[in-house]
């Protein structure tokens, strides 16, 4: 009875000692084994993780262009894709942008360098439509330039304007 509990007791203790070493050495094991496996292959990266224009990276490089650069990109002097962009993604809601707009036609047009004058008054009720894109390089996806396009049709269709602008208010022509 004795070299049972004896022999129990072995057992146990080799288990234990093997359960031990296996926690400690068997990750460390795995890890190199795989990594030994994957040694010298080459993947392709799927687009969506080096795609950075929706990223802090992308706000951040985006924010530290000039508005000269902003419009190179928007008119396509640099290589650039136009996309549909959200109204999450802009800095200025749609009301706003507009507001800014025709504040910026009204100074264009006081210098006579705009047809008319697309502020609210009477004889001169234009209805808009506000559309935010951005312009995004195409090379690597780091740069973007947000712009608005806003549409202005007087009330009896008579007249329309398109307008573009950037979100500091920079007015442009493609």
């Amino acid at each position: 009875m004795k070299t049972k509990t004896i022999v129990r007791k072995s057992i146990m203790f080799l288990l234990t000692v093997t359960c031990l070493l296996l926690v400690l050495f068997l990750p460390g094991i795995l890890l190199r084994w795989q990594s030994n496996r994957e040694l010298n292959m080459v993947k392709n990266v799927p687009r969506e993780w080096y795609q950075s224009e929706n990223s802090a990276i992308s706000k951040e490089f985006s924010g530290n262009l000039t508005s000269e650069e902003k419009l190179q990109l928007v008119r396509g002097e640099w290589k650039s894709e136009i996309l549909s962009a959200g109204e999450k993604e802009m800095k200025l809601g749609d009301y706003q942008a507009v507001e800014l707009a025709r504040k910026r036609i009204g100074k264009l047009y006081q210098a006579g360098k705009y047809p008319v004058d697309l502020s609210e008054g009477y004889q001169k009720w234009f209805v808009w439509q506000a559309r935010p894109y951005k312009a995004v390089d195409a090379t690597f996806h780091s740069y973007a330039a947000y712009y608005w396009e806003i549409t202005f049709e007087k009330y009896d269709r008579s007249e329309k304007y398109v307008v573009y602008m950037l979100e500091d208010g920079t007015i442009f022509t493609f």
